[in-house]
């Protein structure tokens, strides 16, 4: 039988299906016009440490925590150093410009400042070329309102920070994290400090000065790029479809100053996964496509989620222009007909079999490793040809079919499970080492996958991590694990091509958070070196999908699912009406010692309370799709 394949083309490249890159539009007119008036009026008197410098704090009125200066620049290289005189215990973070343009009007991004809740903080700037110098003091705005604060319900999170480090523990990179819906996008130091942060705007009243707020990376050039759902205002496709979800069809471009840069419209959603490919000045994506597909059609012909698929497709984006290189339909490579566990019903009328939430590149093998999150699968597709090269997932309902026909020998693309604890194959025919293959090995509902580079090309290995959600830890949805006795797992997984196994190389989260980490949704895991060394392996963990209820059981509350009976079974325990809150928790681990070397948590701080009557219960607060550790300078 032949091996599923499919590469296409559906974007001609003039406009008509991806309109491409804007630089007209309101943001970007508005930014360039106010970076052309700072930098109109320096001329050669005003080099730095004559008095004459231009400085401005948050200049494009969206990055409180930047700072913008302007000067006749006689220098390759400046250094900028930053430090709070209100916490002089936060660290001091210096950075050095080099190879700077010369004799000539420059701006320089300035960074590292901090903020406080209801406290304002001074902040001290010193600026150099190691002749002359800069200094000012600036004081900083306390955080915006959280939600007790405001009574609303996107404020600011509350942060509690519970394991501080040093510098020699874990460097002075900082961490980013993305906390949504439409809250804020915040970078901190190893003491916990917030020191950079944009919001999300208002959409209402002053669309121009948003940004996204939920699917940001960050680019080789040090930009970000992000969609998120509230992003619609510039841009929708005149063939919009009845069903179609709106949003994320805006890709903004924007730098730590908050500068919008250029804004990308896109005909299908980039809803889930952003990924730069090294050296091609283009985005891997996972391409919301919304297929056609009529009444009695799929397996699921007159359910909830009647009506075209969704979110089964991967693109590759021309940064350049904003138009589409290549796509691949998983509903070709994949098989439709096998039924989703989980489910989401947050989108109505379309059918989301598939949800490919991450994309990533394996450059040595050529294969585009994808997470088809309602599948429970981790996928390979040669990038090239398009071909299926292997399937790491539980093995059930795999010859599904139309006919009942098979059309495609699975079996050929399922990778054997190998059981970490005898380092031999699972047997999938006994009953035992089935369960136990499903509750302990296999991914279910997982975000995040991640290629995990080989040391040499062409290797017959591939490496990945996944953040391993857990929800249901079957297929068999009436024997599925409840929230409270559950756990999110950050694994990382190697598969051998030549003889179809994949293995578990590294676990982390079953003991040690257990259901307090557990996360039905969203969340990352990055297994790293730290300063590269292989004596020194690490994990950025950020548990991102925490839902909890108060319960005097439960000191930390009572871990509940994001849409009961739908995402996991219904937990006797829980309150299917009562009141909830999210929870992030992001770690910097040490995996030689299994203990975390810095963590923090977030929360809305305050409870929310379902919608009364409602048949689908979803329980969205406060969570993270995105976590990173990255210097604030790129």
């Amino acid at each position: 039988m032949a091996i599923p394949t499919h590469i296409g083309q559906r974007d001609p490249g003039d406009g008509t299906y991806n309109p491409g890159i804007q630089t007209n539009t309101p943001p970007v007119v508005r930014d360039n016009a106010i970076a052309s008036a700072f930098t109109a009026t320096i001329t050669a008197a005003d080099t730095l440490g004559s008095g004459r410098e231009k400085y401005q704090q948050d200049l494009f009125g969206r990055s409180p925590l930047s700072g913008t200066l302007g000067f006749w620049n006689t220098s390759p290289d400046v250094t900028v150093t930053v430090f709070s005189t209100s916490v002089p215990s936060a660290p001091a973070i210096t950075h050095t410009y080099s190879n700077l343009s010369v004799n000539q009007a420059i701006t320089l991004p300035v960074l590292g400042f901090l903020s406080r809740r209801q406290l304002t903080t001074e902040c001290r700037i010193i600026v150099t070329d190691s002749v002359n110098e800069f200094q000012t003091t600036v004081t900083l705005a306390p955080l915006p309102l959280t939600d007790s604060e405001s009574g609303g319900v996107t404020g600011f999170p509350e942060i509690h920070v519970t394991k501080t480090a040093t510098s020699e523990e874990v460097g002075d990179d900082l961490y980013f994290a993305v906390i949504a819906p439409q809250r804020a996008f915040i970078a901190f130091d190893r003491q916990g400090n917030v020191r950079w942060y944009v919001t999300a705007g208002d959409p209402v009243n002053s669309p121009e000065q948003c940004l996204p707020i939920y699917n940001n990376v960050r680019l080789s050039d040090g930009s970000f790029i992000g969609s998120d759902t509230f992003l619609d205002y510039y841009y929708t496709p005149a063939d919009f479809g009845a069903n179609e979800p709106k949003g994320q069809r805006e890709l903004w471009r924007f730098d730590m100053t908050g500068r919008v840069q250029s804004l990308y419209f896109i005909r299908d959603r980039a809803h889930h996964s952003l990924m730069e490919l090294p050296g091609e000045n283009a985005l891997l994506i996972a391409s919301d496509y919304i297929s056609t597909r009529n009444s009695g059609e799929g397996p699921n012909p007159d359910g909830a989620n009647q009506g075209p698929t969704c979110e089964d497709c991967i693109a590759i984006l021309d940064l350049a222009t904003g138009y589409e290189k290549a796509y691949y339909d998983l509903r070709i490579i994949l098989n439709f007909w096998r039924t989703p566990v989980p489910m989401d019903l947050s989108v109505p009328y379309t059918y989301d079999w598939a949800h490919v939430n991450q994309v990533d590149f394996d450059a040595g093998n050529g294969l585009i490793i994808a997470s088809c999150r309602h599948q429970g699968a981790i996928i390979g597709i040669d990038r090239a040809s398009g071909a299926l090269r292997f399937i790491s997932a539980n093995q059930d309902d795999w010859q599904a079919t139309e006919t009942g026909i098979p059309t495609t020998d699975w079996s050929d693309l399922l990778l054997t499970p190998i059981n970490p604890e005898t380092n031999l194959p699972y047997d999938l025919s006994d009953a035992t080492q089935k369960m136990a293959a499903d509750r302990n090995f296999w991914t279910w509902g997982q975000h995040n996958v991640q290629s995990i580079a080989q040391q040499t090309p062409d290797s017959q290995y591939v490496d990945f991590s996944v953040f391993n959600n857990g929800n249901f830890r079957t297929r068999t949805l009436d024997t599925g694990v409840v929230a409270s006795e559950n756990a999110s797992r950050c694994t990382h997984y190697q598969v051998n091509l030549e003889t179809r196994e994949v293995r578990q190389i590294l676990e982390y989260g079953e003991t040690e958070l257990a259901a307090t980490g557990y996360s039905p949704y969203v969340s990352t895991a990055h297994f790293y070196n730290f300063l590269d060394s292989d004596a020194a392996p690490r994990l950025l963990a950020n548990f991102g999908g925490s839902i909890f209820q108060q319960n005097s059981a439960y000191p930390s509350g009572l871990p509940v699912t994001l849409e009961p009976g739908i995402s996991d079974a219904q937990d006797p325990q829980e309150e299917l009406y009562g009141t909830y809150q999210g929870r992030v928790i992001i770690q910097e681990v040490d995996l030689n010692t299994r203990l975390p070397l810095f963590e923090v948590q977030f929360t809305s701080g305050v409870y929310k309370t379902p919608p009364a009557g409602e048949s689908d219960i979803r329980r969205v607060d406060l969570y993270s799709f995105r976590a990173y550790k990255m210097p604030l300078y790129a």
